[in-house]
């Protein structure tokens, strides 16, 4: 057997392999954490939740923490997390259509600018990773 058919047998395989796991993979399970906490640093609920129910949560969390010291801040984030993480999918899909609503509701400057803080936040955070 030639190596190219050898190579082209081993990538069919893996394809194959990997369909097969996905099928047998419940569609409701959470996403895995690394041992860092969080799926590939990108933060384990990034692909939960759309971009405009993130933003939602960012300015409820932002809202809660303020005056709270850094160490207080880590921990309500750490506890809003696991508390999503538990909810049932009912739940977390009636908690979603919420932040849905509530971002519906926004005029378009409260967007833009929430839009605008969200990304001031990640510019200056993506700063701090590449300082590292």
């Amino acid at each position: 057997m030639s190596l190219s058919k050898i190579a082209l047998t081993t990538l069919v395989a893996t394809f194959l392999s990997s369909a097969a796991y996905a099928e047998s993979t419940p569609a409701s399970s959470p996403p895995a954490m690394s041992a860092t906490g969080a799926d590939g640093g990108h933060g384990m609920m990034h692909g939960m939740f759309t971009q405009e129910e993130r933003m939602m949560l960012f300015a409820d969390m932002a809202k809660a923490t303020s005056g709270m010291t850094d160490d207080q801040k880590h921990a309500y984030r750490h506890g809003q997390r696991d508390r999503i993480m538990a909810m049932t999918d009912t739940d977390r899909a009636k908690f979603k259509a919420d932040l849905d609503s509530r971002w519906n509701a926004l005029s378009a400057d409260q967007k833009a600018d929430m839009t605008a803080k969200m990304q001031a936040f990640r510019a200056e955070h993506h700063d701090h990773d590449g300082d590292k």
